[in-house]
């Protein structure tokens, strides 16, 4: 599948927080608004790890902040939707863009499934076979459950057990979507935070470590980018923020990402 055949690969080798995390994804959201065409992708991890919620999701109703604040975890809301997400020792891409490709697909989840393709391409260039979602689980989609309890309609799992968990945001001329790619395991942590029993978490995610051994995050990302590459028959071209683009940034995760306001009385 071809898309515009240049795309900006932005590579954030040393973590940052969940703030600055969102408001990078945000502001490169906006950036593609302004100008057709256009196309970032992602990959960062988070220092501290932290638990991200959907936009919509009440914040005290499904992560354990007291916990959160016991082990040093950070928390975020995401611009997106979707559930809890603990982001801990793994890879997580973004991908903003105002590509005809994408803007002009009927539907969330026709993006979905596009990029679906360029993930499974990753997780095969680490000897991962995978696969796509076909439906999403009765009911569950409605609960309290952290985002990889389940997998949703195009996502993708390993032998039934999720091993990508993504989230969405569209307006009319531009997509962002992100996601998180685990790497080590941390499912009993993640089920302590959001209130669920561990079980569900075992039986029903993995991560790259588990299934391959592999821990090493620049060979994991150069996997993915590689596979972004082979589905979308594209070139990337390197990016650097501008003092004036950081200082934008700075200003969305003071006013907008560290906020209470954003982050727990939506």
């Amino acid at each position: 599948m071809e898309s515009s055949k240049n795309w900006i690969l932005i590579l954030h080798k040393e973590p940052l927080s969940p703030y600055k995390n969102m408001a990078i994804d945000e502001y490169l959201m906006k950036n593609c608004e302004k100008e057709k065409n256009k196309t970032f992708l992602r990959f960062y991890s988070w220092n501290p790890p932290s638990i991200s919620i959907g936009r919509s999701q009440k914040a005290k109703r499904v992560v354990n902040h007291e916990l959160l604040k016991e082990k040093g975890i950070g928390f975020v809301r995401r611009p997106t939707g979707g559930k809890a997400v603990l982001h801990y020792e793994e890879l997580t891409y973004s991908i903003a863009s105002s590509d005809e490709l994408f803007i002009n697909s009927p539907s969330v989840r026709t993006v979905y499934n596009q990029l679906a393709k360029a993930l499974l391409k990753g997780l095969l260039n680490l000897g991962i076979e995978a696969e796509i979602v076909s439906k999403d689980p009765k009911g569950l989609v409605r609960t309290n459950l952290p985002c990889f309890s389940y997998p949703t309609r195009d996502e993708i799992e390993v032998k039934g057990k999720k091993i990508i968990g993504s989230a969405q945001k569209r307006s009319k001329n531009a997509i962002l979507q992100h996601g998180s790619i685990p790497i080590k395991d941390y499912r009993e942590l993640y089920a302590e935070l959001t209130f669920v029993d561990k079980e569900i978490l075992f039986n029903s995610m993995t991560t790259i470590e588990l299934e391959t051994g592999e821990t090493n995050w620049n060979k994991i990302s150069k996997a993915f980018i590689k596979g972004f590459q082979e589905e979308f028959s594209i070139n990337f071209e390197k990016y650097d923020f501008s003092k004036n683009e950081k200082i934008e940034i700075e200003k969305l995760v003071k006013n907008k990402y560290f906020t209470d306001t954003w982050n727990f009385e939506l």
